[in-house]
């Protein structure tokens, strides 16, 4: 009995596992947004290419990021040299997100650096 409560259990991880992969794939490109201290930040994906900002704050700082995805919910970020040096990030700077959930307009990421041990975890909407 307890083969198959395992057998079970593995078949319907594969099974949710499958799914979520498969939902993260309409987030790959697009436009989205999200609240960081009370502020609107847009995400703009496209292929290889990731642009963010603010769009009400002054002087908010454009970023330019490469996307290179390592499965259907993972992507790792690398600022561009123009956007490293305004930000003042190292050399090796390099961001991991992770979907870890979505909806049909929204999904929910974590975000890890090479440089801090800290994980961020905030959730963007589409934008139409």
């Amino acid at each position: 009995m307890k083969i198959s409560l395992f057998a079970v259990c593995l078949f319907l991880f594969n099974c949710s596992a499958h799914a979520q992969s498969s939902n993260c794939k309409q987030f790959k490109n697009g436009r989205f947004k999200s609240k960081v201290a009370g502020h609107t930040y847009i995400v703009e994906r496209s292929g290889s290419i990731q642009k963010e900002y603010f769009i009400d704050m002054k002087d908010s700082l454009t970023v330019f990021l490469t996307v290179k995805w390592v499965d259907d919910c993972t992507y790792t970020l690398t600022p561009s040299e123009e956007t490293r040096i305004k930000s003042k990030a190292p050399k090796n700077a390099l961001m991991t997100v992770s979907i870890s959930s979505t909806t049909a307009n929204s999904y929910i990421q974590s975000s890890t650096t090479n440089f801090s041990d800290k994980t961020y975890t905030s959730e963007f909407f589409k934008i139409e």
